[in-house]
């Protein structure tokens, strides 16, 4: 059998659920007998978190430019380690790994794991020639293979379905609780707090929940708070951020709306929230939906994408339609007084160990990447 060497390509320069996701996949392909190389963006903070996860990291500016430009940076990264798989999670990547194929390499698997949506149809000649060099094509849920098919010319043969995987070990055996949460976070205890995790950008709906409470306090005379935990988009500026809090103060909301910054520990916004919303008008997947779940929390989420696939359509949380306040208002009022709601949010639970978890995603992920070794 070919020696299991990988060498995994993500020069995005942000750093969010695409990088860290990539960082726990390379230390658990590690574990699972593989020869790990990465080659990541040098002005990403995954770079400065990489060898905690990876023993061989190298940096290099985003790759852009001319296809055989670099190709010709893959191979001088190359030159001293060749490996057998050549691995990327960031869409942009692609071009670079496929050209390195097509001028550099022609015996190296190239692997795309999907974390985008395909959006625009790209069933022109670059493209079709561009994803012709890809031996796998790896959708994290059945949908966005749906998708890839109707928009590229990328066989049905060369897709396979694995889910992106959460830590759930350090999510189900938290010491974290409700009060210690709170504490930590400067929350009240004695309230009933929505929240919204993810970074702070138009596309993650933080204004919809804003105006969700405001519908809640003045519709309904409820009193609820909300906790909007998460960073600013990188290079995109604070305007969005600053719409927030006037929005905010014009509902007369500043005592029960709590901006946060992210937490590396999740699990005390998911223990200091009683729901979790996910008003993202477009998710790829959702990471913090399996996490909600796996934390035992009733989800409210938008009818669409990642967030409607994970929620089985309403089997395992509660859905609205996009911009449908009193929609999301009713789905809260359905958990509060439903008989359901408990058998949902165990359900939930069940699901996300048995489908969404970081050791099955990486057992799947060695699983296809072996066969397609013994393919050589």
């Amino acid at each position: 059998m070919p020696v299991k060497t990988i060498g995994i390509v993500c020069t995005s320069p942000g750093f969010g659920g695409l990088e860290l996701s990539t960082l726990k996949l390379a230390s658990a392909l590690t574990e699972l007998g593989w020869q790990v190389r990465m080659l990541v963006n040098e002005a990403s903070p995954a770079f400065r978190e990489a060898p905690s996860y990876c023993g061989d990291v190298v940096a290099v500016q985003q790759l852009g430019g001319k296809q055989k430009a670099t190709a010709g940076i893959l191979k001088q990264w190359l030159a001293g380690s060749p490996v057998s798989i050549l691995f990327t999670p960031f869409n942009k990547d692609i071009k670079a790994v496929s050209a390195y194929k097509r001028f550099r390499n022609r015996k190296v698997k190239l692997v795309y794991q999907q974390q985008m949506k395909v959006g625009v149809h790209k069933r022109d000649l670059i493209h079709r020639l561009r994803y012709n060099m890809l031996d796998l094509w790896i959708s994290p849920l059945p949908y966005l293979k749906k998708e890839t098919i109707e928009k590229t010319h990328v066989p049905a043969e060369k897709i396979v379905i694995i889910p992106l995987g959460v830590d759930a070990e350090a999510i189900l055996n938290t010491s974290v609780t409700r009060t210690g949460a709170r504490a930590q976070l400067n929350l009240p205890e004695d309230v009933h707090i929505l929240g919204v995790l993810g970074r702070i950008d138009p596309k993650k709906g933080q204004d919809f929940a804003i105006r969700m409470l405001a519908h809640l306090k003045n519709t309904y005379h409820r009193q609820d708070h909300l906790l909007i935990m998460g960073n600013m988009t990188l290079n995109e500026g604070n305007t969005y951020h600053e719409q927030l809090y006037r929005l905010v103060k014009d509902h007369g909301l500043e005592t029960q709306v709590h901006f946060c910054p992210y937490h590396e520990d999740v699990n005390l916004f998911h223990q200091a929230v009683d729901v979790m919303l996910m008003p993202s008008h477009g998710e790829t997947f959702g990471m913090v939906t399996v996490e909600a779940m796996l934390s035992g929390k009733p989800v409210i989420g938008v009818n669409r994408d990642g967030t409607a696939a994970l929620l089985e359509n309403g089997r395992l949380g509660l859905l609205h339609e996009p911009e449908d306040i009193e929609g999301s208002c009713r789905q809260l009022f359905f958990a509060e007084t439903s008989g359901q709601t408990q058998e949902m949010i165990r359900l939930a639970q069940t699901v996300a160990q048995d489908r969404y978890t970081l050791r099955h995603t990486a057992r799947e992920i060695n699983r296809v990447l072996t066969e397609l070794l013994n393919r050589l």
